[in-house]
């Protein structure tokens, strides 16, 4: 999580997209490896996160910040695919709502749904991969996302969808 100048920072009065577009400009400064997000069924997704940006925070009654992210997947039949062969969709913008408490990402319509990290549910090994790497790009994830959320101290959470940010941050 970040400090609170760094905090301060992000909450300028300069539009949203304002602050993101610098970073989709110039991707090769703030491009992380891709990574593994899941194989199944004799197909594997892999994730390129070209640019991160905190954008948002949580309450004092739920801490956390509100990560945005332009992930690019692209698919394979083998998790060892060189990603340079892959082909790769066009970029576009994921939300995560990285909090111990109640972490989250923001779907089509706005709201934002809770996450179990550490419940092992296939559906949800894909997502839980991309909130990892987006919340904590430092840690080493390995292969099991949800062995991983359990090391870096996550446990159970509700899976509820909440209607906006502020329900999210309300207890």
């Amino acid at each position: 999580m970040t400090n609170i100048s760094t905090r301060a920072a992000h909450r300028s009065a300069i539009p949203f997209p304002a602050l993101l577009l610098p970073a989709l400009l110039l991707p090769g400064a703030l491009t992380a490896a891709p990574y593994l997000g899941r194989c199944q069924m004799g197909e594997c997704i892999h994730v390129d996160r070209v640019s991160r940006q905190v954008v948002g925070e949580g309450s004092a009654a739920v801490p956390g910040d509100l990560v945005m992210v332009a992930l690019r997947t692209a698919v394979s039949a083998a998790p060892e695919a060189d990603p340079a062969t892959l082909d790769w969709e066009a970029t576009a913008p994921v939300q995560f709502f990285c909090s111990e408490t109640r972490p989250a990402f923001r779907l089509g319509d706005g709201s934002y749904q809770g996450l179990d990290l550490v419940t092992p549910v296939g559906a949800t090994t894909l997502v839980t991969a991309m909130y990892l790497h987006t919340c904590h790009p430092e840690a080493d994830l390995a292969d099991d996302p949800f062995a991983a959320a359990a090391a870096l101290g996550y446990g159970a959470t509700g899976t509820e969808v909440f209607a906006d940010l502020n329900a999210l941050t309300a207890r």
